[in-house]
């Protein structure tokens, strides 16, 4: 049941970041076909990806700034860079093939990548060049060892560490088949990842070893989830069945707030004003002004599932859809308006280019979209 729930999202999804190849979830019978996907994934995990002379063409579904390098990630491990403001690509190198759902950047140099498999990769030159730092493989083991311990740790909730241990050794039987589908970084060593079945980690050292951090999250049910975002002390996290979840100390601890909305939320953003917007299945978006302790509708004109968000460096949103359309917030961020572009692909991924430019990925690859100086102010709430 719970595959066949991820399965539904991703299909409404499917040009989000967390598009998922049918190789890799097994339906409603997976539990019988557990076996092939699981190998294939294995097999997809130490493949590294393939170098293509049309990679900008691509299947792509995310992309951000490190510094002012644009750089993008997708399908089958492709990573690809371009420091012309997105006319001319260039491919990274990467040890994977599995695709790729997410990349952030805390530094020109420094950043990180994360997909299915549970693979997450790191790279210190601007993305380049990547290294592995976790796969499922390497989770299931982590998850196991950190569940054993809280069971023989005296005081622990046995019943509750009983649940961790046999969830964790469930991840060892069905193999490395689930993604991670976003991250949150603080700086180079402290950072976040999660996805698929409330799985989250935590790194402390710049990825060089990793924390189970699932007994710190309200999830009991292991929802998906989908966002991460962050500012000064507080991190959301946003994803399936109205899912989220606030933490005001860094990520020790993170607490579910009730929000007006029980569908699926694939979208997560906070403004330097402090304030959140969460977006999801059919067009559903809310704004919060006090740390998400409460939220109102934002009037959204189409009824299409938001796939991606974007802050602007004015302040702003621009958030996309999976009809490819692009929305930017008006009267103050009660409602958003759509931009002048139409016919584009399914939007996965969004970001500001530089140059008057947004830089859209998906089903189309790379596209650069103008940002005229209306919708700029658009963005920033001005009515």
């Amino acid at each position: 049941m719970r595959r066949r729930r991820l399965l539904i999202a991703i299909s409404v999804l499917i040009s989000l970041r967390g598009l998922i190849p049918s190789t890799t979830f097994g339906g409603e019978n997976a539990k019988q076909g557990a076996a092939a996907p699981s190998l294939a994934v294995v097999d997809q995990l130490d493949r590294p990806a393939v170098q293509t002379h049309a990679a900008e063409h691509s299947v792509l579904t995310d992309v951000t700034r490190a510094g002012t390098r644009l750089v993008a990630v997708g399908e089958r491990g492709i990573v690809i860079f371009s420091d012309d403001g997105g006319h001319t690509w260039t491919q990274g190198s990467v040890p994977t093939s599995v695709s790729l759902t997410a990349v952030k950047f805390v530094s020109p140099r420094i950043g990180w990548a994360v997909g299915h498999g549970n693979i997450v990769l790191h790279t210190e030159d601007g993305g380049a060049t990547w290294t592995r730092q976790l796969d499922g493989r390497i989770v299931a083991k982590l998850a196991i060892e950190h569940a054993q311990s809280r069971l023989n740790t005296s005081g622990a909730n046995k019943d509750a560490a009983t649940r961790s241990l046999a969830d964790a050794q469930r991840l060892e039987t069905d193999g490395p088949d689930k993604p991670f589908l976003d991250l949150y970084f603080e700086n180079e060593t402290t950072g976040f990842v999660a996805g698929a079945y409330g799985l989250i980690f935590r790194t402390e050292d710049g990825g060089k070893s990793w924390q189970p951090w699932m007994d710190h999250v309200d999830n009991p049910r292991g929802m998906h989830v989908y966002a991460i975002a962050a500012l000064g002390d507080s991190i959301y996290l946003a994803g399936e069945q109205g899912l989220f979840l606030r933490s005001t100390d860094k990520g020790e601890k993170f607490t579910r707030i009730a929000t007006p909305y029980q569908g699926t939320y694939f979208t997560l953003a906070v403004i330097p004003s402090g304030e959140i917007f969460i977006g999801g299945m059919r067009g559903n978006a809310f704004c919060s002004t006090d740390q998400g302790k409460t939220f109102k509708p934002v009037a959204v004109p189409v009824p299409v599932s938001f796939s991606a968000v974007t802050v602007t460096s004015a302040g702003g949103l621009v958030f996309a859809n999976q009809a490819g359309q692009l929305l930017t917030r008006t009267d103050n961020g009660q409602a958003l308006q759509p931009l002048s572009t139409a016919g584009l692909p399914p939007i996965s991924g969004i970001v500001e280019a530089g140059n008057g430019l947004l830089m859209t990925v998906g089903f189309g690859g790379v596209i650069p979209v103008p940002l005229n100086e209306g919708t700029a102010q658009s963005k920033a709430g001005t009515p």
